[in-house]
């Protein structure tokens, strides 16, 4: 994903804050992170935006990957995270992938007991937040 981004014209951008201290495993933290940008950037349109926040929030880490792409219907929201789902329509035909991403950072999420929750807005873009409690 992310070697599409400076083609496409898409900045990639970390918002700023204090270090966030959790503990978790770094190689399975990167994957959520790899799998949601690497999303961020397929479905989001040329010279779009893609922002990435870490923030401490109640006794829980929050991550949060914002894009400015197609985004999503409610109907197709409700289907993301099955494994091998992919969501089919006239904007995403072209798009490849294996429909599995959503499902390992649902999975990855599960194992640390958190949450993901997404919001989107079809032609507007789409958030994912992933939520770990800490300890």
């Amino acid at each position: 994903g992310r070697e599409l981004a400076p083609e496409r014209g898409i900045t990639i951008a970390l918002t700023d804050g204090a270090p966030v201290p959790m503990q978790a495993d770094p190689g399975e933290i990167e994957l959520i992170l790899n799998n949601l940008v690497s999303n961020a950037v397929k479905y989001n349109r040329d010279g779009g935006r893609v922002d990435v926040a870490v923030t401490a929030r109640d006794g829980a880490v929050e991550l949060s990957v914002s894009d400015t792409g197609i985004g999503m219907t409610p109907d197709e929201q409700s289907r993301l995270f099955g494994e091998f789902v992919r969501i089919k329509n006239d904007k995403t035909r072209r798009i490849e992938g294996s429909g599995l991403g959503l499902s390992i950072v649902k999975k990855l999420a599960d194992q640390y007991a958190g949450t993901v929750d997404v919001a989107s807005t079809p032609d507007v873009g789409t958030t994912f937040t992933v939520t770990f409690p800490r300890g």
